[in-house]
């Protein structure tokens, strides 16, 4: 699963802050702290698109209201953890699924190092995240992102306008 969008801010700022010699300055933690607060804002909404599409698949209005709304609110938090316990609440075997894909390389690394350092920000701890971290991480995260499709047994259809 890849973001354009993000893709396309991420290399601007390399861009910047190679073509200014601006590597290993403040300009570079400012880039990182921006860029962890849109990575983290298109992940939340993300995941809970890809728990509320699964949910939609029920023909009972209120039921498929009931869980849309409960995704959103369960998917307010996004660690790897709290993921898996979203899951759970479909069944052991979504988490274990899912647990079996993201725990295996760096991508559980990767998401947690995005999502702590941009906690870090938030409450205003800053980053020791530097730019090359953040890139990698990055591409390493989005492995989560492809485990939960598959975790949630999504079809190309429910997901195509995603990519």
């Amino acid at each position: 699963m890849t973001f354009a969008s993000l893709e396309f801010v991420i290399r601007r700022c390399e861009e910047h802050l190679d073509t200014t010699q601006m590597r290993n300055t403040e300009i570079e933690s400012y880039f990182v702290q921006y860029l962890l607060v849109r990575i983290c804002a298109e992940y939340e909404t993300r995941v809970t698109t890809l728990v509320r599409r699964r949910c939609s698949r029920s023909r009972d209005k209120h039921l498929k209201a009931f869980a849309q709304q409960t995704a959103e609110y369960v998917c307010r938090h996004f660690s790897i953890s709290d993921i898996g316990k979203v899951l759970a609440r479909f069944g052991s075997d979504y988490r274990t699924a899912f647990q079996g894909q993201v725990n295996t390389g760096m991508a559980h690394v990767a998401w947690n190092n995005i999502y702590n350092n941009r906690q870090a920000v938030a409450h205003k701890m800053g980053t020791q995240m530097s730019f090359g971290d953040l890139k990698k991480d990055y591409a390493d995260s989005l492995v989560v992102l492809d485990a939960l499709v598959s975790a949630l047994s999504l079809r190309p259809r429910e997901i195509r306008d995603l990519n």
